[in-house]
């Protein structure tokens, strides 16, 4: 194996690494407990577009967008009890960057509740999110994006499974509030990266 071979595949195992350890279940295995909260982000300029993926609320249930950044909201899509699986919604033009809220609307109660625990009456996060790696959603070929799967109940009497109202969101990023990582932190992550491809090429240098 050449050095500059060894080095790519010693770097492309480490950046591969760090995307497993950010991958997750689509479905919520922690049923009963709190979701953790993710920061939602445009994550380029364009459109948000929603693919209804399933529920199993007894409510009527609706999502809606909210761009934080800009003030903008989104009607209500997804009529749980008469959306089809698979089908797509543009929920809005977004700005790269711009903060991001999904909300669900509990249509029997009159009770909203959504991604940011802050907008939420009783303070907890209503929404599993995890990766999708894109693929046919009922019959539709859904690309790359992200599981939300939202809680239409108020903690007090909720089961937080997390599968009330669930879809794909495309062009969304997400961040686990908890590990937001700083300007700083980013960049000692690629310095770090680099000092090690430096030690391995050192190192195939000596052999």
């Amino acid at each position: 194996m050449s050095r500059f071979a060894a080095v790519f595949v010693l770097t492309a195992s480490l950046l591969a690494g760090a995307s497993a350890l950010s991958a997750s279940p689509i479905s919520y295995s922690n049923t009963g407990n709190v979701a953790p909260t993710s920061i939602l982000t445009a994550a380029s300029t364009g459109d948000i577009t929603g693919y209804f993926f399933s529920s199993s609320a007894a409510a009527t249930d609706y999502i809606r967008l909210v761009d934080v950044t800009s003030g903008y909201t989104s009607s209500y899509f997804f009529n749980n009890h008469g959306t089809a699986v698979g089908s797509a919604q543009n929920f809005g033009f977004v700005t790269a960057g711009d903060i991001l809220v999904f909300e669900i609307y509990n249509q029997n109660n009159n009770q909203t509740f959504g991604t940011d625990p802050s907008r939420n009456d009783d303070g907890i996060n209503h929404a599993y999110v995890s990766a999708f790696g894109g693929g046919l959603v009922g019959a539709t070929d859904v690309p790359v994006g992200l599981f939300i799967g939202m809680e239409d109940l108020s903690s007090s009497i909720s089961d937080l499974d997390y599968n009330d109202s669930t879809f794909i969101a495309t062009n969304v990023a997400s961040v686990p509030s908890a590990h937001a990582p700083e300007p700083g932190s980013l960049l000692l992550l690629g310095t770090g990266l680099l000092g090690v491809v430096g030690a391995v090429r050192r190192r195939i240098s000596t052999l």
